[in-house]
């Protein structure tokens, strides 16, 4: 789904504390119970001019909504601390990526912000799915910092560096990705941001806590294509390790790819949902230039997978 991503303006606080309090129902999503939330407190915060706020809108409803606060010391002034929500009947709909994307964009262009920091439940698999999605690092972890009705959560620190460099990484991460086929053709999603934007991929990602193969690839399939398929077979398994280069302050890392490779059959589009997240082609592998596709995918073409016969 496509949203307007506009700066917030007072008369969208008490639609944002509404949505706010709603979340803080269920315990795992905000510190705050929803009697700590207050619409005087909002306007106060879109007001401020320490940071940016921005909503997302859809169809003249807000979907969404994200802030930055820079911290007020002197000495922690290049940080500012990230605020998101996804409100209540929009989330699986790519206005999280959304709201990041605008929000990192801005932090880059500001003078003073070199680091994104926040927190997130570790509860919350699918927000902390996001994050690393948009190239945050987990920086460390708050025991027990949460206390809920449920039990205690604990807290993780993440952070984005949009300035800058840090030494290299290995990140290693296991994947389900689907391969629908047309005649001679394959279904690609063309990657909008991150190191491979613009570049063809199979549709897929990471699966997230508690979710098996088929449910993720379902979540991903409707999230970056805005389609669903009613079968699934596994046809193989694949295994890379690629070189994801520094980009635009955020470091450079070797990434071990993981992925669980599936033909789907089915695909059709979903009533509810306008759009998918990425735009999508169906393309002939065999006309397929190395520069063009995302390199876990080239490295499939060239190892003959079974995805590509």
């Amino acid at each position: 789904m496509n949203a307007t991503i506009r700066k917030a303006e007072l008369r969208d606080a008490a639609n944002i504390v509404r949505a706010e309090q709603e979340i803080a129902l269920e315990p795992g999503f905000f510190c705050s119970q929803p009697s700590e939330l207050s619409e005087k407190n909002v306007k106060n915060t879109i007001e401020s001019s320490h940071g940016v706020y921005f909503v997302a809108e859809c169809n003249g409803c807000i979907a969404g909504h994200a802030f930055l606060e820079i911290l007020p010391l002197q000495s922690l002034k290049h940080i500012a601390q990230l605020n998101i929500a996804v409100h209540k009947g929009f989330q699986n709909r790519g206005i999280g990526t959304q709201l990041l994307e605008k929000i990192i964009e801005w932090a880059k262009e500001s003078e003073s912000i070199e680091k994104i920091e926040l927190n997130v439940r570790a509860s919350n698999a699918q927000a902390i799915a996001l994050y690393k999605k948009m190239g945050f690092l987990e920086e460390g972890c708050l025991k027990r910092h949460v206390k809920t009705e449920i039990g205690y959560i604990d807290d993780i620190l993440m952070a984005l560096h949009v300035k800058g460099s840090l030494p290299d990484r290995k990140i290693s991460r296991t994947g389900v990705y689907g391969v629908a086929k047309e005649k001679e053709k394959i279904l690609f999603v063309i990657q909008k941001s991150g190191p491979f934007a613009e570049l063809f991929d199979l549709p897929g990602g990471g699966i997230e806590f508690g979710e098996d193969p088929n449910q993720a690839l379902h979540r991903e399939f409707i999230e970056e294509t805005g389609m669903d398929f009613r079968s699934m077979i596994q046809i193989d398994n694949f295994s890379a390790v690629t070189r994801v280069p520094a980009l635009n302050g955020k470091p450079g890392y070797e990434f071990h790819q993981i992925g669980l490779i599936y033909s789907v059959d089915g695909l059709h589009d979903l009533e509810d949902i306008q759009k998918g997240s990425l735009k999508c082609e169906w393309v002939d592998v065999r006309a397929l230039k190395k520069n063009a596709v995302a390199p876990f995918v080239w490295a499939i073409i060239q190892g003959e997978n079974a995805c590509t016969k």
